[in-house]
This record gives C-alpha cells, structure tokens and sequence, in this order.
C-alpha cells in the first residue's frame, strides 16, 4: 500500500492541533494557572471590605484571562507561520509512504528510511488520516485520500501487524 502524501495546510493544522493539544495536553499549564488566578480574584472580590482586595482582584483577573488569551492566540500564530514555512498554502507532495508486512518505507526528495512495525511508537487514525508515529515526538500525516487502497484496507494491515496498545482510533 502506497500513500503519496500530497499534505495541505487544512490537513497539517489538523495534526498539530491534535498533537499539541490532545496528544500532548501542552494546554494544561496555561489553564491550571489561569484557574488559580481566577479562583484567587473571586477569593479578593469576596473580600471587598478589605482595602486593595477589588484592585488586587481585577489585576488577578486581567492576567487570568490573558494568560490563556496569549497561549491560543501564539499558537494559533505559529501554526500559521509553520503553514507558510512548510509551502503549504496550496496542498504539495511532501513525501511517499509504503506500507507492507514487512515495514515502513518513506522517501522524499532527500531521504529514504525503513521502519520495521515493532519501532513504530504508536498509530492514530483520525477521520481524514492516519498518523504514525515513529519516534515519540515524529510521525508521519498519512491522508487517507493519498493512499492507493481504501481506508478499511489500510487500518485492516495495521491492526493484523501493530498490537492494539500502540493503535488508537480518535
């Protein structure tokens, strides 16, 4: 099963969101801390009859809200320059997946690499693509609508060979 993987920007957000934010949780930290901000403002506007406490409150609360405001907007920011920097305003042929019994092999125009099924870190299949992970942090964006075969097909091969721990369907 071949998969020339002609990536578009639609498809390249898609990943990073569910790496950055669902795979990875990387949200976590900003909200917690914005939680804690809040709940303290609330703590100061509860305690209005102490003098500072609404100032103090309202301060807690600006930075509550903005914390989080700068967290979303800067990754929304650096996905798009990532759109720019991959090429990826009109959808390009990245690189070439194959799939077998045998492994992984995945060219471009510089490189050619093999991965035997048992080094593959974890697969996701998503409603548009698979993404397979090879290392913990790297993984290749395999759009179903690049491969030569059905989906059915693919996630049939990938569940005979990958046990079902490293395999997710999201």
């Amino acid at each position: 099963m071949t998969c020339n993987v002609v990536l578009s920007a639609k498809e390249f957000r898609k990943f990073t969101f569910f790496d950055i934010i669902r795979r990875r949780k990387m949200y976590k930290s900003p909200v917690t801390f914005s939680l804690i901000l809040l709940i303290s403002a609330l703590i100061c506007f509860l305690l209005h009859d102490i003098e500072g406490a609404i100032m103090l409150g309202t301060l807690l609360l600006v930075v509550g809200l903005g914390v989080p405001a700068v967290y979303f907007s800067t990754f929304h920011l650096s996905l798009n320059k990532q759109v720019k920097l991959q090429s990826l305003k009109e959808p390009r042929k990245v690189y070439t997946v194959s799939l077998s019994r045998g492994g992984i092999d995945a060219s471009n125009a510089t490189e050619n690499v093999s991965i035997a099924w048992d080094e593959i870190h974890h697969i996701y299949k998503a409603k548009s693509a698979l993404y397979l992970y090879y290392t913990q942090h790297k993984a290749f964006i395999l759009p179903f609508s690049c491969f030569d075969v059905p989906p059915s097909d693919v996630w049939d091969l990938i569940t005979s060979i990958v046990e079902e721990e490293r395999r997710s369907i999201i």
